[in-house]
């Protein structure tokens, strides 16, 4: 029988509550909307419920308590209290959230380690087919609740393996209780009288990009637009003349928000009269963040700490620029980057760790059995940004001495990049050479990150970093491209796809590959043969329990050349429907691509999309 939220979330108290074990009972909520159900849900309470966005854990009684009810709106009010210091311990536990999209098709909770929970002796999930979920454990002694709550919002959300279920929130809901906070949130710290508060980007409360984030985002839209205006002193989010999203007092945006908005074409943003100037440039970034299409004329100088990037982006395009769908996408990838650099809580971190945001270190493990390609292919990786890049080259079945190799290397160096060189036999397997360029990616410069990529594919400058980012947002142990950027060498046409983006796949090209070493070490390596090696290592990972991502494919272009592939498909299979095809050479503008570097002997070098 499918039920309503309201009808499970009933159900799961009233059992809850009905079969605890004497003694007392505490209901706690965070979140929009959860204010009544917990309300309800305290009457069978020794006193009332306990708001966490404006107390925190802090009055919860020190003593064991027989039952914590914890309600929260959404996934990201959630892990708002991940970890609290200060939480209570129970031996029954029910977490409700009101609101999950589950973009990982998880719903279980994800136990700490295998020497903890062995008092667990109940659990239970119930769904509901609106997005709501609860969860009900039952230990034989009490456990910390925000351990329980931690893997609640870890199997919402997702994340490696050997993650833990932390996020900076605990600062974050300080933040938004501070006095100093809400003074200048309030609507009349910014007005004629008083002047405009200066404000800097780290004033801003961070975003939580584990569940603020592109994840969901699909090419096609309907042809509505939203507008963020003013009613009451608030912001609301209206399409046409009904209202789509009630903003939040703190400007807080939650997946459940950007679920509901991704239909949209765009959203423009009215900077008008809103619940104080940090929410709504907190509101903006969010929104941003999760590459929602925004757009927007010149800001008030009170927003100056949305960042400089973020306010030339939306003042760059009109909502008629989006009615393209490629150029809708860029936008959208450009905006994202700029607010998870900006306002991302990985970036607030490291920048409070060390005063500025330090690149990423990545190690690119590059094969090659051709020499003259060895040149076109350093040049893609020496054009990268936003990442640092220690290239491991494997020269297979040639050596150092081939024509315009020494010098394409020299030329990488020179550009401030480290690089390995070793000759690999040519009869070893090209799967054994990768192997051997990884263990290879082991000098001092190195990081825990390892790229590959193929020697004569197109690669855009922030084709790293993007990966980078969504290794950070989706919690993936592998991602990838989507492939869906190919130039045909023979009939000189280049083809995009119809490869969905921005969700956990099976299948990612093997064109842009990004990892750890640690996942590395875990699955054995790559797989020692000849070919299928990219396809292998996404089963090995599968195997051993990983997930995939499956970022945008707009920063790669594989060259399709008229022989020499493993994968043997003829030209004609790129050109089928429901693919798209331009004449000669027709990259996204987001390849940035480089005139030296296109496509001998093509028709064209324009390239299709928009540009900033």
């Amino acid at each position: 029988m499918r039920r309503r939220s309201g009808a499970v979330m009933g159900a799961v108290l009233d059992t809850a509550l009905r079969s605890r074990a004497a003694g007392s009972v505490l209901v706690a909520h965070l979140g929009p909307g959860t204010a009544r159900p917990a309300a309800r849900a305290a009457e069978h309470a020794a006193g009332p419920a306990l708001d966490l966005d404006r107390n925190g854990w802090d009055p919860a009684p020190g003593r064991d308590i027989a039952l914590v009810v914890l309600i929260a709106a959404t996934p990201a009010d959630l892990r708002r209290v991940v970890p609290e210091t200060g939480s209570p311990r129970a031996a029954d536990v029910v977490v409700a959230v009101l609101a999950a999209t589950g973009r990982t098709g998880r719903f279980l909770p994800s136990p700490p380690a295998a020497t903890r929970w062995t008092d667990l002796i109940d659990m239970r999930v119930l769904r509901s087919p609106d997005g709501a979920c609860s969860y009900s454990f039952s230990f034989t002694d009490p456990v910390e609740v925000s351990e329980v709550v931690g893997a609640v919002a870890h199997g919402l959300v997702g994340g490696r393996r050997d993650t833990a279920a932390t996020v900076s929130a605990g600062a974050h809901r300080r933040a938004v209780a501070d006095t100093a906070w809400r003074r200048l949130s309030a609507p009349r710290s910014v007005d004629a009288a008083s002047g405009y508060a200066r404000l800097s980007v780290g004033d801003v409360p961070a975003v939580d990009e584990r569940v603020v984030n592109p994840i969901g985002f699909t090419r096609e839209s309907k042809p509505r637009t939203g507008r963020l205006v003013s009613r009451g002193g608030r912001w609301v989010l209206e399409v046409g003349r009904s209202v789509r999203w009630r903003v939040p007092e703190n400007g807080a945006v939650s997946d459940a928000a950007v679920a509901r908005l991704r239909d949209l074409r765009s959203v423009e943003v009215g900077w008008g009269r809103h619940s104080g100037p940090l929410a709504a440039v907190h509101t903006v970034a969010g929104l941003a963040a999760a590459g929602i299409p925004l757009v927007g004329g010149a800001a008030p100088r009170w927003a100056d700490c949305l960042g400089g990037d973020l306010h030339a982006l939306l003042r760059s395009v009109r909502g008629a620029d989006l009615e393209d769908e490629l150029a809708r996408e860029e936008h959208s990838v450009r905006l994202r980057r700029a607010a998870l650099r900006a306002h991302g809580s990985f970036a607030r971190w490291r920048r409070s760790a060390s005063g500025l945001l330090a690149e990423p270190m990545v190690s690119v493990v590059l094969c090659t059995r051709r020499p003259e390609m060895v040149g076109f292919a350093l040049r893609q990786v020496a054009r990268q940004r936003g990442v640092q890049v220690e290239v491991v080259l494997a020269l297979h079945g040639f050596g150092p001495d081939a024509p315009g190799v020494r010098s394409a290397v020299a030329a990488l160096r020179d550009s401030g990049h480290a690089a390995v060189v070793f000759e690999a036999d040519r009869d070893t397997v090209f799967g054994s050479v990768l192997n051997g360029a990884i263990e290879r990616a082991s000098g001092p410069l190195s990081g825990p990150l390892v790229a590959k990529m193929d020697d004569d594919d197109w690669y855009g400058p922030d084709h790293l970093a993007d990966l980078v980012l969504a290794r950070r947002y989706s919690g993936a142990d592998l991602v990838g491209c989507a492939t869906e950027y190919h130039h045909l060498e023979g009939p000189d046409v280049t083809v995009r796809r119809l490869v969905h983006s921005e969700r956990f796949a099976g299948h990612v090209t093997g064109a842009a590959l990004l990892t750890d070493r640690a996942v590395l070490e875990e699955v054995g390596g790559i797989r020692p043969r000849w070919s299928g090696v990219d396809a292998g290592l996404l089963d090995d990972v599968a195997r051993v329990g990983g997930s995939v991502y499956r970022t945008h494919g707009l920063g790669c272009v594989v060259r399709r050349r008229t022989e020499g592939h493993t994968w043997r498909e003829s030209a004609g299979y790129f050109l089928q429907d429901p693919q798209t095809h331009w004449p000669g050479w027709r990259p996204s503008a987001l390849l940035e691509s480089d005139p030296g570097d296109a496509p001998t002997g093509t028709r064209a070098t324009t390239t299709h999309g928009s540009r900033r």
